[in-house]
């Protein structure tokens, strides 16, 4: 396997020659330029950042070491030849333009702005054209609420420890929240933690992320976001969609957290995205449960997962890597098709959200006071809304 920061593939010199042009402004932020005339027999051209290898699998993020349960966009050989595939939460993206002609994992890439973005759990054949989508299994569960929680439990500490393997020092985009708190917590299991906050003056997050990284006796790192600061980092947003101030209030916190975490001398920083949308966090998903009942709430939450593919991890990521590669351990694809298969009554239970995370947080040994704090959307704990301009 060969891991790098993005790439593209395309059969047709010309756009790989236009790709390469994009490619060599993309890597001014310090990524080194490769390509590859016809690889791997295909008679196309690879364009990619960080590596110079000449083989398959070729793949943006992480992928589990072979096990595809990781965080990829990636190609690889097939029995009709090269194939690119996007893993089932969509954590990393890939894009299809040129009417099948290229596919890349970087939308700046696009030698044109002709780019269509794949949706989570796509593949498609470089040789024959076709598109496939692989949904991820969702499988009702059927035991108790204990049950549940102490599985979820497992499925938290697996994540974290797979993605924390090998790695001598690693960061978390930590807000002293339930999600960080307990990605956090595995991964001191595991090895050397720092706690990684942005946050301006003032907000919730400036009191409470030192406060619960001291409760968990964890190195903390943290930086103060101001007007200026902010107007700074947002210079470097390039984004396939047109952002939404919320968008911009996320870029700069966790492009900022990733340079932290490398400056912290972190190999990975580690995010909490999709907890929230598995199990229950948005006030949004209790008042879908009392217009449409459990049907309704589990409709909206699903929706919402599948949406992350398309907006979110897609921001996210970009923000990160930048400076630091991220890995998400809720989107490993057993533990998310786990937390879809779980009954509402499990995520919004007497009047608490995430109550069966909260409970697998317990039973991983997270102090109780970390496991009942309330939900705050990052833009506005870390205060980083209210500098967007």
């Amino acid at each position: 396997m060969i891991r790098c920061g993005a790439f593209c593939f395309s059969a047709d010199k010309k756009i790989a020659e236009a790709v390469a042009r994009k490619g060599r402004r993309i890597a001014v932020a310090g990524a080194e330029l490769h390509i590859t005339e016809n690889f791997e027999g295909s008679g196309g051209s690879l364009v990619s950042l960080d590596y110079a290898g000449t083989g398959p699998p070729v793949v943006h993020g992480w992928d589990g070491e072979g096990k595809c349960a990781g965080e990829y966009s990636m190609l690889s050989c097939a029995e009709d030849g090269l194939e690119a595939r996007r893993d089932h939460c969509g954590t990393r993206p890939l894009y299809l333009g040129g009417a099948g002609r290229w596919v890349a994992s970087d939308h700046r890439f696009s030698p044109d702005g002709d780019r269509e973005l794949l949706p989570s759990g796509a593949s498609f054949s470089l040789r024959s054209g076709s598109l496939g989508l692989e949904a991820a299994e969702r499988k009702r569960f059927e035991g108790s609420f204990d049950d549940a929680a102490a599985k979820l439990a497992d499925l938290i500490r697996g994540s974290v420890k797979a993605r924390v393997a090998g790695r001598r020092r690693v960061a978390v985009a930590f807000s002293g929240g339930l999600d960080s708190s307990v990605i956090a917590h595995c991964a001191a299991s595991e090895g050397k933690v720092v706690a990684c906050s942005v946050s301006a003056e003032g907000s919730v997050d400036s009191r409470t992320a030192r406060d619960s990284a001291s409760v968990m006796g964890l190195e903390f790192a943290g930086t103060r976001a101001d007007g200026n600061g902010v107007k700074k980092e947002l210079l470097g947003l390039e984004l396939p969609f047109e952002p939404s101030p919320m968008d911009k209030s996320l870029w700069c916190i966790y492009s900022m957290t990733a340079r932290l975490a490398a400056e912290s001398g972190a190999e990975i920083v580690m995010l909490g995205q999709l907890a929230d949308e598995l199990f229950g966090g948005y006030a949004k998903y209790e008042a879908a449960l009392r217009r449409g009942g459990e049907a309704g709430a589990d409709r909206l939450m699903s929706e919402d997962v599948a949406g992350c593919g398309a907006r979110g991890f897609v921001r996210d990521e970009a923000a990160c890597r930048r400076w630091c590669e991220p890995r998400f351990p809720f989107a490993e694809s057993e533990l998310a098709s786990f937390g879809e298969g779980l009954p509402v009554s499990f995520k919004l239970r007497k009047g608490v959200r995430k109550a069966v995370l909260r409970e697998a947080a317990l039973i991983l040994g997270l102090p109780e006071e970390l496991t009942l704090r309330p939900k705050k959307a990052a833009q506005y704990s870390s205060g980083v809304m209210k500098l967007i301009r």
